[in-house]
């Protein structure tokens, strides 16, 4: 897997400006919670954005606007990010120490610490480790910045292990929780935490930045941004040819839904769109992305992402009311909002088209 090319400074980071202004006022006043819950939609950067403040915390040449992102411990904290997702090349028990990953990975700065679930959950030995390192004053940084990601994978146990640590913080220590549903944490370890409250990114965002940054055409760009569900992460991730059979089922999909279709012809669709989780999860944003651009059709068209699908959106768009468009869009965002719940992915799609289908 390729690195990920992460921003060189605060003022970089795409996205969520207020949160970054926040945090920018907080360490410009000394003023910065020792410990600090990031919540919002998963892909927004809410990871990427508590490494950037590992750096402007711990910079040799720090700016204005943030860290100077080139300095050695700048280099070394951003190599935490950049080898997250990167596979040993050689060996098979993950690490030989000489390829090109494991170089990558040795250089991680020890104190800017990454806590990922091992398998599926964040154990408590992790967290009673951490919490035994936490004891001691950092190796080599000005501050220690551990970050926990997911933290809703944290069991009940060790939640319950980091509240002494969160009640009595240690000096020179910052405790980020990275989460998408702050909800699921202990009320204990919300109360002891600052909670701030990431969004989406805006498609015209996330279109000029892969257009300006990533050297992507204006289509690919318009394209990835309106299918992204305001999630960069998945917008630097989208395959223009991968998509274009999922855009084929979904844009079927949203005809038999406006215009009430067979419920057996929905039920085939959804058949094969939910076989594989994150397939269904791409193919549920353009069904989504499809039903604002002919909501667009009806009021600003130059707003519309899938140009290609132009003319056929008109054609729906001359054949339904606004209204129905408007609770389709509605449908579809309730149904995203339950696939967060370990739901069947066909019962509920099945349902919401059997549940919208039956509307006038």
């Amino acid at each position: 897997m390729a690195l990920r090319r992460v921003p060189g400074s605060l003022d970089e980071f795409i996205g969520n400006a207020r949160v970054v202004d926040v945090l920018k006022r907080a360490i410009a006043r000394d003023r910065l919670p020792h410990a600090m819950i990031f919540a919002g939609p998963e892909g927004v950067g809410k990871c990427t954005l508590a490494l950037l403040i590992a750096q402007y915390l711990n910079c040799l040449a720090p700016r204005d606007d943030g860290s100077c992102g080139k300095c050695s411990v700048c280099t070394r904290i951003m190599a935490v990010i950049e080898s997250r997702y990167l596979k040993c090349l050689k060996a098979d028990d993950g690490f030989c120490g000489s390829c090109a990953h494991c170089r990558i990975r040795t250089r991680r700065h020890p104190d800017i610490r990454l806590v990922e679930p091992e398998k599926t959950t964040i154990s408590i030995g992790q967290v009673r480790e951490l919490i035994n390192e936490i004891a001691f004053q950092p190796l080599e940084a000005r501050y220690r910045v551990v970050i926990l990601d997911p933290a809703e994978q944290m069991r009940a146990e060790a939640q319950n292990s980091l509240l002494k640590t969160l009640e009595e913080p240690a000096s020179r220590t910052v405790i980020i929780l990275v989460t998408t549903n702050p909800y699921v944490l202990l009320q204990t370890i919300r109360s002891r935490s600052r909670v701030l409250q990431f969004g989406e990114i805006s498609p015209e965002r996330i279109e000029k930045y892969l257009f300006e940054q990533q050297g992507r055409t204006v289509e690919d760009s318009r394209l990835a941004a309106a299918l992204s569900g305001g999630r960069l992460a998945a917008a630097l991730g989208f395959n223009t040819e991968e998509y274009r059979e999922i855009r084929r089922l979904a844009f079927h999909f949203v005809v038999l839904l406006l215009k009430q279709g067979r419920f057996s012809d929905a039920s085939a669709i959804a058949v094969q769109v939910t076989k594989d989780k994150e397939h269904f999860e791409r193919w549920v944003e353009s069904v989504a992305a499809l039903l604002r651009d002919i909501y667009f059709v009806m009021l600003a068209p130059e707003r519309v992402g899938e140009r290609e699908l132009l003319g056929k959106m008109e054609e729906v768009a001359a054949a339904v009311d606004r209204s129905r468009v408007v609770g389709a869009i509605n449908a579809v965002n309730k149904l995203k909002g339950d696939l967060q719940f370990n739901v069947n992915r066909q019962l509920a799609l099945e349902a919401m088209f059997l549940g919208f289908a039956g509307k006038r």
